[in-house]
């Protein structure tokens, strides 16, 4: 469980959007280790115009690296000035607890982050019930999930269409949903990108797609493909393993070569007990008060697009 810079690039830009209050207090559910070089925090705390800011970068990092307890000066780049976590093992945290069961005592926070905790717990429903639980009303649920390929991590990759499903159920607002595909390359090589933020709104992949489960899983799976092959894909891996021999191959570390996804859900502001969403198979339809675009093949060429789903996955 760890913060890079493509999380830190999110984080600044909810905070631009004002999902952020100043003063509110935030909930880590496991203590992220902070792994933004300081080189690419302090570009993105110049880049987003955090004034101030010299005191929690100095409080962060000791010896050229992040120090273990950095997390409370980290979130205050952010606006948050109290800081608290949740762990069964992690020596760090503020709590101890077992996300398998019920969560009963514990104050509640203006926002609560899942960056990479709920796919390893085994009762995943019990972490959006927890979460739930532990929101004020009107407060924010951070997720950061695996959403396609890597393997073998954690027990869950939880399909996109959970959280916006969970959300109509329980009259949550998606404030963002940003599908992060290759996104061990991408943080990879942001230091090389210092003086440019990311570009969420440009991800290939978006939540309009979903309206159509077979393109938005066609497009995932085609996207995949094309990073597979892509030049920056084969030299962050190769920085891993130089001298491995053509790529791709098997010697490569192609198992780094996932999506995740970055979702922001706005608790209502009355309290309420929490609803099991039922999934709808033939798409995710916008939520009400939404005018999402309707979903295209974008990408997808019509030939492809016009036919069966199974051929059209598989390029036949």
């Amino acid at each position: 469980m760890a913060i890079g810079c493509v999380h830190t690039d999110w984080m600044f830009w909810l905070k631009r959007q004002g999902a952020f209050r100043p003063g509110s207090a935030l909930m880590d559910l496991g203590p992220q280790d902070i792994q933004v070089p300081m080189d690419y925090l302090k570009a993105s705390v110049a880049r987003h115009g955090a004034s101030g800011a010299e005191a929690q970068i100095d409080a962060i990092f000791e010896g050229g690296g992040a120090r273990r307890d950095a997390q409370a000066a980290y979130y205050n780049l952010f606006g948050f000035d109290r800081y608290a976590s949740a762990d069964l093992d992690d020596d760090r945290a503020t709590y101890k607890l077992d996300l398998n069961r019920p969560t009963t005592g514990l104050p509640k926070f203006d926002v609560v982050t899942d960056f990479g905790t709920m796919e390893h717990v085994y009762d995943i429903a019990r972490v959006f019930e927890t979460m739930h639980g532990l929101l004020k009303p009107g407060g924010l649920a951070l997720h950061v999930v695996p959403a396609f390929a890597f393997p073998n991590h954690g027990f869950y990759t939880p399909n996109p269409n959970v959280f916006v499903e969970f959300a109509r159920a329980n009259g949550y607002r998606v404030v963002d949903f940003s599908y992060v595909d290759n996104m061990f390359v991408r943080e990879k090589l942001a230091p090389e990108r210092s003086g440019q933020a990311m570009d969420f709104a440009a991800l290939p992949i978006q939540r309009a797609d979903m309206q159509d489960t077979q393109i938005f899983m066609t497009k995932v799976v085609r996207q995949f493909h094309r990073n597979i092959l892509a030049d920056d894909t084969r030299r962050a891996l190769e920085m891993l393993s130089p001298g491995k021999g053509p790529y791709p191959a098997d010697r490569h570390h192609l198992c780094f070569v996932f999506d995740l996804l970055f979702v922001a859900l706005a608790k209502p502001m009355d309290e309420r007990p929490v609803v099991s969403p039922i999934q709808r198979m033939e798409g995710v339809k916008p939520l009400e008060g939404e005018t999402l675009p309707p979903a295209t093949p974008g990408s997808t060429p019509a030939s492809i697009a016009s036919r069966p789903f199974w051929r059209r996955l598989l390029g036949l």
